[in-house]
């Protein structure tokens, strides 16, 4: 319809599509603001599971050895074989720091197979973002009671018993440090296990053992990985 106005004119009535015109400006501003917080969330979501996912700690054996004090009589001195060997654990993340604790070592001859030894780390690895840190291990074993006699004799008799799987098992937490508040915020724990193979356990004359630690802590060029469960082959 159209209006009359003074002079007989006519003129369109145009105030309804301006309304119209309005809502659907409103409708697409109100569908672009409800994408953009949709997207904001999600990169939120993701920015926080990105930022608390647990880290994977590396590890890895000095040399690939354990060393033994030389065995000078059987039964051994003070009956006690003492095992030594270093672990260093490795954390790359930039943003958490990475506990592990409760560790336990096992050893396992795995062409009988059969468990040499296993006995508590007694350390908790403490790795801080983007820092290495060595565990030196010293552990007194009991012949026959930690430590079965097969491998205690060949070990008096100076031969080194290869082909040995280390398992290397604990709980790794992360921690990431959040800068407002000061606050920690940490991942669920969960048990971690790590695997060597193959891994000598050689005997070394006196003194030699200390000095083989402290040139390992020095030169890790000769470090061998340690693989998680997922990372370790199957042994045969």
């Amino acid at each position: 319809m159209a209006a009359e106005q003074d002079g007989g004119e006519k003129t369109p009535m145009t105030a309804p599509c301006r309304c119209r015109g309005f809502r659907w400006l409103y409708v697409a501003r109100l569908a672009v603001a409800s994408a953009v917080s949709i997207i904001a969330v999600a990169v939120i979501i993701r920015a926080v599971v990105v930022l608390l996912r647990p880290e994977k700690l590396q590890l890895r054996l000095a040399e690939g050895r354990v060393a033994v004090d030389y065995i000078s009589s059987l039964p051994p001195p003070g009956n006690t074989v003492t095992f030594r060997f270093l672990l260093r654990a490795s954390n790359p993340s930039g943003r958490a720091s990475v506990v592990y604790t409760n560790v336990t070592i096992r050893l396992t001859d795995v062409s009988v197979p059969r468990a040499i030894a296993g006995f508590d780390l007694g350390k908790t690895m403490v790795v801080s973002q983007r820092t290495t840190r060595e565990a030196t291990v010293k552990v007194g074993l009991t012949p026959a009671e930690d430590l079965p006699m097969a491998y205690v004799r060949s070990l008096f008799e100076g031969r080194s018993v290869g082909g040995v799987e280390m398992e290397v098992s604990g709980v790794l937490a992360t921690r990431v440090a959040v800068a407002r508040g000061g606050g920690v915020a940490s991942t669920t724990s969960a048990a971690a296990s790590y695997y060597r193979w193959p891994v000598t356990i050689a005997v070394v004359d006196d003194g030699e053992a200390e000095a083989a630690l402290l040139q390992a802590s020095d030169y890790s060029a000769h470090d061998t990985a340690c693989l998680d469960k997922s990372e370790a082959p199957a042994i045969a």
